[in-house]
């Protein structure tokens, strides 16, 4: 055990001690800065004192619709009936919806997620390839440490990198909402309206960590799968861009053939699981939450094992 975390040790030394990654995070830090800094400079320029007229008139407008519209389906009347509700709910509580509180900011900072995944890919595929472009692959391998050892050691401190990240976009996001909407925002409750009609307040600690745990799911496949790649080629270039091109194509490809049955079975199908979020619309209509991680946990499986064959098996050459 100890000579394992000596090795987790090392790795995260070839990690941290390159400027890259240092780059990296900063570049993250900054893009949380720019869009809260973005956020604040368009609800400065929305602002109005007159919100509960807007919400009047605007669920005037929508009691109109529901009135005259004749072909409206029980679903949309169902929606509106809903909205008319809520916006009666922030009247009688005097809550304005559209003011920016630190929760927006920790809420919006839940997309800069793909961000974190997409520099921690860059790592993950570059751990083992870069071994054989550097040629060091046979210093590690001469040593009294085996081959599997290695392999965890290296995937361990890439999803340690990837935990920082997640936890530096949160803080940033966190601190960056309290610094500019005050964070005595942090025990506001978040209101929403059931099926049935019931307005409810939760937590917005629950909803952020619902959010951010999805996004744990997503990243850690696409690091898993990162790491079999950097295994299978040699090259540190191949590996990164060949991870990065499933990684930037693969949601696309599923929503285009979305039409199909069976593209409920492939991996970019079923790896954003927010679709299983309240108010969201899974990729199938027959695809649930369950069937989703079951399908994700095989995929899991292979890429760790298809990983695990091509570095322990592969001879090194002279």
């Amino acid at each position: 055990m100890s000579s394992l975390s000596n090795l987790i040790r090392n790795e995260n030394v070839k990690i941290y001690r390159r400027p890259r990654t240092w780059l990296m995070i900063a570049f993250l830090v900054l893009s949380v800065a720019l869009m809260s800094g973005i956020m604040k400079w368009d609800a400065s320029q929305s602002v109005t004192s007159d919100w509960q007229n807007g919400l009047i008139e605007q669920n005037r407008g929508l009691q109109q619709e529901l009135e005259q519209n004749k072909e409206l389906s029980e679903e949309d009347k169902t929606r509106i009936a809903s909205e008319i509700k809520l916006n009666e709910y922030y009247l009688e509580q005097d809550l304005n919806p559209d003011e920016l509180t630190l929760w927006n900011y920790v809420s919006t900072s839940s997309s800069l997620t793909m961000l974190a995944t997409l520099l921690t890919v860059i790592i993950a595929a570059d751990m083992i390839a870069a071994e054989f472009t550097w040629g060091t692959i046979k210093l590690l391998l001469i040593g009294p440490a085996s081959r599997t050892k290695i392999m965890i050691s290296k995937y361990v401190a890439t999803l340690g990198f990837a935990l920082l990240l997640l936890l530096l976009t949160f803080a940033s996001a966190y601190a960056a909402g309290g610094i500019l909407e005050g964070f005595d925002g942090t025990s506001q409750p978040m209101i929403s309206i059931t099926d049935g009609g019931v307005i409810e307040e939760s937590s917005y600690w629950l909803h952020a960590l619902e959010k951010y745990g999805f996004s744990v799911v997503s990243m850690l496949m696409y690091v898993t799968m990162a790491f079999m790649i950097s295994s299978a080629f040699r090259s540190a270039s191949m590996a990164i861009a060949f991870s990065l091109l499933f990684m930037l194509v693969g949601s696309s490809l599923s929503a285009l053939l979305s039409g199909y049955s069976w593209v409920k079975y492939l991996l970019f199908s079923n790896i954003d699981l927010t679709q299983y979020m309240e108010g969201a619309t899974p990729l199938r209509p027959e695809m649930t939450l369950s069937f989703s991680i079951m399908i994700l946990v095989a995929y899991y499986i292979v890429f760790q094992f298809v990983a695990w064959l091509l570095f322990t098996k592969r001879d090194v050459a002279a």
